[in-house]
């Protein structure tokens, strides 16, 4: 508190160093005349000096006034640069976002995001982190997560970005060679390549043991797996959708209901975001509400 005073009165020394008039800085800044001059008193006590020559005429400034006045420039347009750089930093569309996302997601849309709004925002540049590693944003350096969560975090910003569905998918390859199931008991009868420690797959109102010849922890492998022909597969329904598209993948079970999930953009609250996060998140919403 004796440090926020000090700077207090010298705010206070420097109005009336520039009015040189008690009456007309009290009058300017909305306070006793009194109080001005007690506060100026405390100062100079405090600085063990005189800053103001006064008279009942004028006030004039001390050597030791006119050199705490200089200090007191200075640090008022320091104060200015600052609040113009924060202003900057809020308005304009440049500078890096640091943003971490899951690495499917990030293959899939994000890659693509980023680059499509860096034509449009060439000053806008990225630090992107994938990974699948939940990130504390109070403490690391990140603007905003993309994140597959169904409990977002309560003390942060959270916004739906895209929902998607896990599918059960093979190639033709593995159909002709080992028949198509019909039914979802049938699949243990072939060759369900899935996750570490996976042995089932859930429905919305079900689930059903699996098994096959290899488990493997990334879903990149695992869909180069099958579109070799070598099994089936339960994966994001938007890491595999050009896949199906192209023939190259056929969906199973498509009929049965499925449970949804939802991938969540979450920032740290702030009282005012930059003008670049908030420009590339209705950005990225928008490229994704086109994807059904």
């Amino acid at each position: 508190m004796k440090e926020h005073k000090r700077i207090e009165r010298l705010m206070l020394f420097s109005q009336v160093a520039k009015e040189l008039n008690f009456s007309r800085a009290a009058e300017s800044m909305g306070i006793s005349r009194g109080h001005l001059s007690e506060q100026i008193k405390y100062l100079e006590r405090e600085l063990g000096t005189t800053l103001l020559n006064r008279s009942t005429r004028q006030v004039s400034l001390t050597s030791a006034g006119k050199q705490v006045l200089a200090c007191m420039d200075t640090i008022k347009s320091t104060l200015s640069t600052l609040e113009r750089d924060i202003s900057h930093e809020k308005n304009a569309l440049e500078g890096e976002l640091k943003i971490t996302a899951p690495l499917l997601f990030a293959h899939r849309f994000l890659n693509d995001i980023c680059a499509d709004f860096n034509q449009h925002n060439p000053e806008v540049t990225f630090n992107l982190n994938t990974s699948y590693q939940s990130h504390d944003l109070n403490k690391d350096d990140f603007d905003i997560a993309f994140r597959a969560t169904s409990n977002p975090p309560l003390d942060m910003v959270a916004r739906p970005v895209l929902s998607y569905q896990h599918i059960i998918v093979t190639s033709p390859t593995y159909i002709e060679a080992k028949g198509q199931p019909q039914a979802l008991d049938e699949l243990h009868e072939h060759q369900c390549i899935t996750g570490e420690h996976q042995n089932s797959w859930h429905f919305a109102d079900s689930k059903v043991m699996v098994n096959g010849w290899i488990r493997q922890n990334d879903n990149f492998s695992i869909l180069q797996q099958v579109l070799a022909g070598r099994g089936i597969a339960r994966l994001p329904n938007y890491f595999v959708d050009k896949e199906i598209e192209n023939n190259n993948l056929v969906a199973l079970f498509s009929e049965l209901p499925v449970n949804n999930h939802q991938i969540y953009g979450i920032n740290p609250p702030k009282i005012q975001q930059s003008a670049r996060l908030r420009a590339f998140l209705d950005y990225a919403r928008q490229c994704l509400a086109q994807y059904k």
